[in-house]
């Protein structure tokens, strides 16, 4: 049955044993259309939304951001025990995927615990600066934009035009999935809600970064780029990228 099920998916479309789409086609919710320079079949899903994951609450609305991200990890060529794990990021320090109704969106608390976690910290800052500028109904959970992996740019890229809510919610899941590569093998069982029992509710756990007066912030970005939310006294915004605020701006 394995076997032949392995066969259906290889016939119907380019898909790995790992459910890792390996096409060019336009994807949106998990579904990937049709495209005059693919070969897979419209209407065939992908990732979580096509396995049924019972596990992870939410898991149609994160299928986009899960294929991008298992896409990303097998073209950097790892094998498949190493392959993207996505139970690592729900659940995990003060600010990973919480377990509510908006995981995607939904605003941790207090100092991130580590690397990893400061980079799910950025990507829910990044999508707070998309709710600013659009909206509070421009959030991940509701939103789908339209997406693809390209060969030639050897990049994620949108059809979705820059200056909307959908294309900046695209650049705010790009970006993660570039920064949890990047901070892929640190990773602390000590912190995840199920495997460590960390409960991020517990103010103790997620203490804020201190008494004082909060620091001005603003949101930097926009334009085709991931938001980022920036300390004013340490950094100025240049042609929607951070800098430090004493360098020169071009």
């Amino acid at each position: 049955m394995k076997i032949f099920s392995l066969l259906a998916v290889s016939a119907l479309g380019q898909f790995d044993e790992d459910g890792v789409y390996d096409g060019e086609g336009w994807m949106t919710n998990g579904i990937v259309e049709a495209d005059e320079n693919d070969s897979s079949p419209p209407g065939r899903s992908f990732g979580l939304a096509r396995t049924g994951d019972r596990g992870l609450p939410g898991s149609r609305r994160y299928a986009d951001l899960e294929q991008m991200a298992k896409r990303t990890w097998k073209n950097a060529g790892f094998k498949k025990k190493d392959r993207f794990d996505s139970r690592k990021y729900w659940a995990y320090g003060c600010h990973c995927y919480l377990l509510g109704d908006r995981p995607l969106s939904e605003m941790g608390k207090g100092t991130p615990k580590d690397g990893l976690d400061s980079k799910c910290k950025r990507y829910k800052d990044c999508q707070k600066c998309a709710r600013e500028e659009f909206g509070e109904s421009c959030i991940g959970e509701f939103v789908q934009y339209t997406w693809k992996y390209s060969r030639k740019q050897g990049d994620f890229i949108t059809r979705d035009a820059v200056g909307t809510c959908e294309n900046a919610l695209f650049q705010c899941d790009k970006q993660f999935v570039a920064d949890t590569l990047a901070v892929k093998d640190i990773f602390d069982e000590q912190y995840h809600a199920f495997w460590g029992n960390f409960d991020n509710r517990d103010p103790d756990n997620c203490p804020s970064g201190g008494g004082g007066i909060p620091a001005p912030h603003q949101c930097c970005g926009g334009d085709g780029f991931p938001y980022q939310w920036m300390n004013e006294n340490r950094n100025k915004c240049c042609n929607n990228e951070v800098i430090g605020i004493s360098d020169m701006c071009y």
